[in-house]
């Protein structure tokens, strides 16, 4: 381990450790002080801490970096959840004094986890708050790691809050673009905001938290929360599928947002997502090649972000209305498609 210990002056006094370290310690980024946190090898006066908080004249910063974890190597902006020269962890889509909104890669980490696996990593949220220079930077909702696409980052909690409350009163829709196994033709046919025809699909969802998975049931049961998604068939494609079988994309809009909501509730309808190897079948998967070889992670990404012109006040009022959308980077190379549309 790599030991650095500071001792905090009156010039540093009433700053935080994550800065307070940042700005005494050359080439080392605040995504390596988070890291450091979450690993509790973060000392303030003796005291193993896991949180940002405020330092005084005369306290003890102690800091432990992995050997190789050399702050002066690294000056990038770009995560290092992907390799060197590849493509960066996220491109920013929009931002203003209260949100930043990113497209993130799939195979990006979001933020970290008790999954020892994952600490070495650096997380979307770390790098962004390191690029940026702003530690206040809190995401308002999750991808999984091999989701890509849209992600709302706001400036401040009480932002943060803003967006959440919004998101449960449905002013903020998402809609994600995917690949599935079949022609799901199931659900009442609604007419969403827009206008546009949807399936509507109504469950309820199990989590066991400490195996990472959810389970779908038809009718519910003791703990269990309900799911309600709707989805529409962009374009099909005949015979890409194993024995001919067809694949379809489909863009979905989550009302309620849990836990693996897409994959498992279209896993339940028997029509998995390709990639998916939790919900899904890995010798379906294999029979597809991507552009890095065997299909390994879900064909998923969040597309389009829609702000209701219902948000009249608030710190992103002058967001109503508005509709960012991002195309997805989907792993294979598509045959040529049916229309999705019918009659």
């Amino acid at each position: 381990m790599i030991h650095h210990r500071i001792v905090m002056t009156e010039q540093q006094a009433a700053r935080r450790v994550i800065p307070a370290l940042t700005g005494s310690v050359p080439g080392l980024k605040s995504a390596q002080v988070y890291k450091a946190l979450r690993r509790k090898d973060v000392r303030l006066n003796g005291r193993k801490i896991q949180t940002d908080q405020a330092v005084a004249c005369g306290d003890v910063i102690d800091l432990y970096l992995p050997d190789q974890a050399n702050p002066e190597d690294e000056r990038s902006g770009l995560s290092e959840a992907v390799s060197a020269g590849s493509t960066p962890a996220y491109q920013v889509v929009y931002q203003d004094n209260a949100l930043l909104i990113l497209n993130k890669m799939a195979g990006v980490v979001v933020h970290g986890t008790a999954n020892a696996q994952d600490e070495e990593e650096d997380t979307l949220i770390d790098t962004v708050r390191s690029d940026f220079k702003d530690p206040g930077l809190v995401l308002c909702h999750r991808l999984d790691r091999n989701t890509g696409g849209l992600i709302i980052l706001a400036r401040n909690k009480d932002i943060q809050n803003a967006v959440m409350e919004l998101m449960q009163q449905g002013k903020i829709t998402k809609r994600y673009h995917c690949l599935v196994r079949g022609d799901p033709q199931t659900g009442q046919k609604i007419r969403t905001a827009d206008g546009l025809e949807f399936y509507q699909i109504e469950a309820y969802l199990e989590k066991r938290a400490r195996q990472n998975e959810v389970f779908i049931h038809d009718e519910r049961r003791p703990g269990d929360v309900p799911v309600i998604t709707r989805y529409r068939v962009l374009r099909r494609f005949p015979g890409f599928g194993p024995e001919s079988e067809p694949v379809c994309e489909l863009e979905v809009e989550l009302v309620t947002g849990r836990t693996h909501q897409i994959r498992a509730h279209l896993a339940h309808l028997g029509h998995p997502l390709l990639g998916d190897g939790k919900y899904g079948r890995n010798a379906y998967n294999r029979f597809f090649k991507g552009r890095q070889g065997a299909l390994s992670r879900q064909q998923l990404f969040a597309c389009q972000l829609t702000f209701s012109p219902a948000i009249r006040t608030g710190s992103i009022a002058h967001l109503a209305g508005k509709t960012l959308q991002v195309e997805p980077n989907y792993d294979l190379d598509l045959p040529g498609a049916e229309s999705g549309m019918r009659g």
